[in-house]
């Protein structure tokens, strides 16, 4: 009976890995710039709107995709940025329970 329940998934997790993925599938693509323009949007948004899933979420996904370009051209920045993205990534999670 345990090993049933440890493979059931909640629909609402489900549904939010799918839009992360999908999410960052597209951030994947953009160039530099684009992907700054999405970052500045999130950051407008997080600053003049209520904090809610949809902004975490987006807000969490474009931290991820710099981070990976980072670790892609293997600077010291990426050690810096993942420590960053970690520690954001933590208080999303905690917001994440209180939502």
């Amino acid at each position: 009976m345990s090993m049933i329940k440890s493979n059931v998934l909640k629909l609402s997790d489900w549904k939010e890995f799918q839009e992360e993925k999908s999410l960052m599938k597209y951030l994947r693509v953009l160039n530099f710039h684009d992907l700054m323009t999405e970052a500045e949007q999130a950051l407008k948004e997080l600053n003049s709107n209520p904090i809610n899933k949809e902004i975490t979420l987006k807000s969490k996904s474009i931290l991820k995709e710099f981070s990976n370009r980072l670790k892609a051209d293997r600077d010291g920045f990426a050690g810096t940025l993942s420590v960053i993205s970690d520690s954001i990534e933590d208080k999303f999670g905690k917001l994440k329970e209180l939502l």
